[in-house]
């Protein structure tokens, strides 16, 4: 069924920003935008108006990245439905991970007073500066799933209550630590911006580029700018610090609109923002490899042999360039 609403347009703006990954097709007549990736379906025309399919796939999309363009709006029966639905894929996020080891609540001595004396330092730098910027990914060197970039923008007081929230480098939580940490995350209204490519729409980017003579290194610069530029246009401030992590400088500046300040540094979340966002990311990551399972019936992990997916399902849970994935596929 399809379902439309009025955008204006600083709305259309956000909206065409946040999509721009998905996979566009050409658009008819008063069309703006067209767009269909793998169930996903908008159409955006020239007057404002917002048509869309009213799917699980396009409802997914929406409540995991447009809730800031507009507000998705529902009967009283379809909300309780939706309620139900989140605290049922929270319940599948928690039992995936059920029966997997479980790490130590706290790590050795030593180690605590390492990072404490890391994060110490390193929120020294970060002070100095009225916001703090800072992305990271997840998903990138696994073959099935999706890639999900997340950039956080904080201030000086945010992040402090973000160490207190039990932010830190999410490598020293566990699934469930992180899945409560970034809980507490959202209960801060901590600005932040996601995208979420689903291996279909991965696949269909990864091939632009490398049909434009480029690498991984350059998708991930171009996806980590784009969303640490709508930060920037949230921001009312120029007294900013960019933090990445381990990507060309000339790439990120290739895509980023800023002046502002930008460091280059190993070991980013040592950094509250970077770890934030690598909170969040990791929660989004699973939260996606949930809704592909459920909708492909398949269980996505590691010890999963390739050989016994359906070809025809392959390029919609995994990323095809993979040496693994295209000698399968191909």
């Amino acid at each position: 069924m399809m379902k439309s609403l009025k955008l204006n347009n600083a709305q259309m703006n956000r909206f065409i920003g946040k999509t721009s990954h998905l996979h566009h097709q050409s658009p008819h007549q008063y069309e703006k935008i067209r767009i269909n990736d793998d169930g996903i379906i908008f159409i955006l025309y020239n007057s404002g108006s917002l048509v869309y399919e009213d799917n699980t796939q396009t409802r997914n999309f929406i409540n995991g990245n447009l809730k800031d363009v507009f507000k998705y709006s529902q009967s009283k029966g379809q909300s309780n439905n939706r309620s139900h639905d989140k605290k049922s894929n929270d319940h599948k996020y928690q039992k995936r991970y059920h029966h997997k080891k479980r790490y130590p609540k706290k790590s050795k001595k030593q180690d605590d007073e390492n990072t404490e004396e890391s994060l110490n330092n390193s929120n020294i730098l970060i002070s100095k500066y009225d916001y703090t910027i800072g992305s990271d990914e997840t998903g990138k060197g696994e073959w099935f799933g999706p890639l999900v970039v997340c950039a956080v923008a904080t201030s000086n007081s945010e992040n402090i209550k973000l160490k207190d929230a039990g932010v830190k480098d999410s490598k020293k939580l566990n699934k469930k630590q992180i899945m409560e940490v970034y809980e507490n995350i959202m209960e801060m209204n901590i600005k932040h911006e996601v995208i979420a490519l689903r291996p279909f729409s991965y696949n269909k980017l990864y091939n632009k580029f490398r049909d434009e003579g480029k690498n991984l290194n350059h998708m991930l610069a171009y996806l980590h700018s784009k969303v640490i530029n709508m930060l920037l246009d949230e921001i009312d401030s120029e007294d900013t610090l960019i933090i990445i992590d381990k990507f060309d400088a000339k790439k990120m500046n290739e895509y980023l609109n800023t002046q502002s300040n930008m460091i280059q540094i190993e070991n980013g979340e040592r950094f509250i923002p970077v770890a934030t966002s690598s909170i969040i990311a990791k929660y989004h990551y699973e939260k996606v490899l949930n809704e592909l399972e459920e909708r492909y019936n398949i269980r996505l992990n590691k010890k999963i042999k390739i050989r016994n997916i359906d070809k025809k399902i392959l390029d919609k849970v995994a990323k095809t360039h993979f040496k693994n994935i295209a000698k399968h596929l191909y």
